[in-house]
């Protein structure tokens, strides 16, 4: 991995970049051209993006060059973009798709997307997969210039991370106890209904009681460094006239942390007072528009966990905005050949259906009440609960 110190100016490269006032960039003659990556790849994902842009020193105004797509982008059947896949310290090349038998090389398709509005031209050339990636080895990015195919002009290699897998615990109510089993269905399976037997709680999310502080457990995967939850609460707005509209808020964790990267770390401290669900809902949905709802209904729960492997969160961390006024800082890059990033990151996702009791108490929560949700019999609650 490559650490080097550069005085930003024109990196045109995608969101995570900082740049500084000063109006050179050091380590590039005005004009030269050297190649910018942000690649993160993501097995559990159908559809791969890599974003490839250059990078060069100007004499003009570099916001304008910024925003000229011919400037920062290559130029159409430019480049040729692949990915191989290696064995952990082997240079052997290893099947490259998941299904097919002899593919030992992924050859990316060009396409131009429109993105936000921002700093640089909203007009973005980006190379794409929809091959299905393994979830072990190592993925290397190789990119060359169609005129010489004999001649990689950057390259980069990542380790690939799985999902995280789940914790023990009996019959606690852990939503990622059951997330490669098939004891409890998630939402959308057979549960029970309507719901009686108080011994069908654990299979269900039950956050009823306000005081008490809940866990998100899971345990970490091979290679993983970085981890970041979301807590996603689905619900139904019935609105005036007879119509529904599917809706969600969510629940956001500060990211924390493995301290090894071996695996099987069992996380504990993606936490939160379950009042704090409900103040959360309250304020969340207060940023919506709420024209015509006649009654909302709570839906089910969604747990999605994003693992990040050592040189993503390397890169976060070194290109996180700067809380000074300094001009130069630290810039991370494990590209050979250029400058950016090629990463992995995993996503694991539960889904959870709602207990009968919590379906009523975010019907009377204080904090809930006044947004028309109703009780578990599908009638708004009269008053709050304490």
């Amino acid at each position: 991995m490559k650490k080097s110190i550069i005085s930003l100016s024109l990196i045109v490269f995608v969101s995570l970049i900082v740049t500084s006032c000063k109006n050179d960039l050091t380590v590039l003659a005005p004009g030269k051209e050297v190649v910018s990556v942000y690649g993160i790849l993501n097995p559990n994902e159908p559809l791969q993006s890599i974003r490839i842009n250059k990078v060069f020193a100007t004499t003009g105004d570099a916001n304008a060059a910024a925003q000229d797509e011919k400037i920062i982008n290559f130029d159409a059947n430019e480049l040729v973009v692949t990915l191989e896949r290696y064995n952990t310290g082997s240079t052997t090349p290893q099947l490259t798709t998941v299904g097919n038998s002899f593919k030992k090389e992924i050859v990316l398709t060009e396409t131009v997307v429109t993105t936000a509005d921002g700093a640089f031209s909203n007009q973005q050339r980006i190379w794409q997969t929809t091959d299905k990636l393994f979830h072990t080895g190592e993925y290397k990015l190789v990119i060359k210039k169609a005129s010489d195919l004999n001649t990689t002009i950057a390259s980069a290699q990542t380790v690939v991370i799985d999902s995280v897998s789940t914790s023990s615990g009996g019959a606690s109510p852990n939503p990622f106890y059951y997330i490669n089993g098939t004891v409890t269905p998630m939402h959308g399976g057979v549960f029970p209904f309507p719901i009686s037997d108080p011994a069908d709680k654990p299979k269900y999310i039950n956050y009823d009681v306000f005081t008490v502080t809940q866990f998100i457990k899971f345990k970490s995967t091979p290679n993983a460094k970085t981890y970041e939850v979301v807590m996603r609460f689905h619900y139904v707005d019935s609105l005036i006239g007879g119509a529904t509209s599917n809706e969600y808020v969510d629940y956001n964790f500060d990211s924390q942390q493995s301290a090894a990267l071996v695996g099987g770390e069992l996380f504990l401290s993606f936490k939160f007072v379950t009042n704090d669900f409900y103040t959360n809902v309250a304020r969340e949905i207060a940023k919506k528009p709420t024209v015509n709802i006649k009654n909302r209904k709570s839906d089910y729960m969604e747990y999605i966990v994003n693992a990040g492997t050592e040189n993503l969160f390397t890169f976060l961390q070194v290109n996180a905005p700067s809380s000074t006024i300094a001009q130069d800082k630290p810039y991370y890059s494990n590209i050979t050949g250029g400058v950016g990033i090629f990463a992995c990151r995993s996503t694991s996702i539960v889904t959870k259906d709602l207990w009968s009791n919590f379906v009523d108490k975010i019907a009377c929560n204080p904090s809930t009440f006044p947004l028309l949700f109703c009780d578990y019999s599908g009638k708004p609650r009269a008053s709050t609960c304490p």
